[in-house]
């Protein structure tokens, strides 16, 4: 029943975005409905991220029985087959020449000509590398509109954190504990400055992990609550 719903909130999603794109096409699409239209696009993005995930993981698990089921098997055609002796004699090495006869080899062979070397010629010194020229900034590639927003002031962190970074930040920062990730959201949606949420996140956020976070998430979340108060 729950899946059910589930797929029918993405088909509503689905339907609402293309009636936006419908309106668009006529030139009627106000900015009431493209706001609302980014929204449902966002959602059925959300969704199809946690989808993947789970997709991901169901494909790992399969490889891991599949792997231990060809082990079991190999183990019992291993234990089924019969042991053979190898009762082949060895094989007989061919005869090696005899110290005699590799002495006269040796003795019979003309003594090697001696080549004097040739004299070194000094190489001219080369001239020195031209250093590269500075590469100019206008050659940098250019600020994207994607890159501005990435890093824009929030006004709210919940409309600002996706639903695949918030199960990123409940797992990896709050010990999968729903609870106090809503909690710590709303506590720093309620501060003042940028100093009091970084005080609020070492005392009551990182001092309660059993171990320290990754960088990444660590970095990702401290850029969030930056954009915050800008």
């Amino acid at each position: 029943m729950a899946q059910n719903r589930a797929s029918d909130r993405m088909n509503e999603l689905i339907r609402s975005v293309q009636r936006a794109m419908a309106l668009l096409e006529e030139g009627k699409l106000g900015l009431p409905e493209l706001e609302q239209c980014a929204d449902d696009a966002r959602a059925i993005y959300e969704r199809l991220v946690v989808l993947r995930h789970k997709a991901r993981e169901a494909h790992v698990e399969a490889g891991k029985q599949a792997a231990i089921a060809e082990a079991k098997v190999v183990e019992a055609t291993v234990a089924e087959a019969p042991i053979r002796l190898d009762t082949r004699p060895p094989e007989v090495l061919p005869q090696q020449t005899s110290l005699i006869d590799a002495i006269a080899e040796t003795e019979a062979a003309p003594a090697p000509v001696r080549v004097a070397p040739e004299p070194v010629k000094a190489e001219a010194p080369k001239p020195p590398k031209a250093k590269p020229a500075a590469v100019s900034v206008a050659n940098e590639r250019p600020s994207t509109v994607a890159d501005k927003l990435e890093h824009a002031p929030v006004a709210d962190l919940r409309k600002a954190i996706a639903l695949s970074q918030k199960f990123w930040f409940v797992a990896e920062l709050f010990s999968n504990e729903r609870d106090r990730y809503e909690k710590a959201i709303d506590a720093i949606n309620g501060m003042k400055s940028a100093n009091e949420a970084d005080a609020y996140v070492r005392d009551e956020v990182l001092a309660k992990l059993a171990k320290a976070p990754g960088d990444e998430v660590a970095r990702a979340f401290q850029e969030l609550i930056q954009r915050r108060f800008r």
